[in-house]
């Protein structure tokens, strides 16, 4: 137990990934530590706003830009909000006086990462996924410490001297999962299996699309829960007799009961994300990987399938050829065993051990 009071200021987000392990982590300095207080400075339109109002965290939405290496008009004003997030930061932070800043990512981070570093208050990177994000490599000059689950991935900040690698960083709501409080709160069948199917907070047009025509063949044998997200395209309601199947359950965003969400699940289908990946870890859940085209979830994904941990199927072939490729999943896949491999290369205790850094650094101050 640690008595002296921690202030620590969070920011991040633009997606649900990056934020979930900063909530996970408040929690559990919360845990330690009654007098600890905290804030959480994020972009105005990302979902994380909403997450963290469900806490008792305070949310101070900030501008933000974004360094896009490719032609936009957007590009003229980005400076002027990256600046302005500079602004708006430095003054939380001389108001709220952290001893600590944590962020997980996202160009939201940036500028604060700066004000941080002009106020000397130590700054910390959550390094979630195989291949480092451009918003971490530039945060890294002005950060103390640097948090990763992959030994590989933290040999590319060969400017922060403080690395800790570690297991996911977790939820209670995960530690605590139950499948039988899932089947009373989505109304599942309690001997049918389930399939769970989730592009993320914000949907995935995408995956939602090219899963359709294999959720129609899973239904004879499994129930399946599809999480479509709230973004814009993902509603699929179009195919109002599909939608009327009893054992089929779409919804756009689950708040409440994930964790027993996943602890029902038989299988998950998901995007690469680090942040649900380190959850089904924990749960131990066989696993199929339907990573983002063109981004860092397709070294996430294949990283997790070349050590036999999850399986991985691109969009397309989904599309195309789902059925057929299920068919030969089920017949290659030992019930369970993916789940014990995921677990085994990203063990628990992340945690704990992200909160004992936090600890270390602020008894420095």
């Amino acid at each position: 137990m640690n008595e002296k009071p921690v202030r620590v200021l969070f920011t991040g987000g633009g997606s649900g990934g990056p934020t979930l392990p900063l909530l996970a982590l408040a929690e559990e300095i919360s845990k330690q530590n009654n007098d600890s207080e905290f804030l959480f400075l994020g972009s105005k339109n990302g979902p994380e706003q909403i997450m963290v109002k469900q806490t008792k965290i305070p949310f101070v939405p900030i501008p933000s830009g974004k360094l896009r290496r490719y032609w936009s008009w957007r590009n003229f004003f980005d400076p002027v909000l990256i600046l302005g997030g500079g602004l708006v930061g430095f003054v939380h932070l001389l108001t709220f006086r952290p001893q600590v800043v944590v962020t997980a990512g996202s160009f939201v981070s940036v500028p604060v990462a700066y004000a941080a570093w002009i106020l000397r208050i130590p700054h910390v990177i959550l390094q979630m996924d195989v291949r480092p994000g451009l918003a971490n490599r530039l945060m890294a000059p002005v950060s103390q410490a640097l948090v990763s689950y992959f030994e590989s991935t933290a040999n590319q900040f060969p400017s922060i001297s403080l690395k800790r690698k570690i297991g996911p960083v977790v939820r209670q709501e995960i530690f605590s999962a139950n499948a039988e409080r899932a089947n009373e709160r989505f109304g599942l069948h309690p001997e049918r299996p389930l399939i769970l199917i989730t592009g993320g907070g914000q949907g995935a047009v995408g995956l939602n699309r090219a899963v359709l025509p294999l959720i129609k063949h899973l239904l004879s044998e499994y129930q399946v829960v599809h999480l479509t997200g709230t973004g814009s395209g993902n509603n699929l309601d179009q195919d109002s007799s599909f939608f009327s199947h009893p054992h089929y359950h779409p919804l756009e965003v689950v708040h409440e009961g994930m964790g027993d969400l996943l602890a029902k699940s038989e299988i998950v289908l998901t995007r690469a994300g680090m942040g649900i990946l380190g959850e089904l870890a924990f749960l131990q859940k066989d696993t199929v990987l339907i990573p983002l085209p063109g981004t860092h979830q397709e070294d996430n994904a294949q990283f997790i399938h070349e050590n036999n941990a999850a399986e991985i199927v691109s969009q397309k072939v989904l599309a195309s050829h789902g059925i057929k490729w299920w068919k030969n999943f089920l017949d290659l896949r030992e019930p369970g065993e993916m789940g014990k491999r995921l677990h085994e290369i990203l063990p628990d205790g992340g945690t704990k051990d992200f909160a004992q850094l936090v600890f270390e650094l602020t008894n420095k101050g």
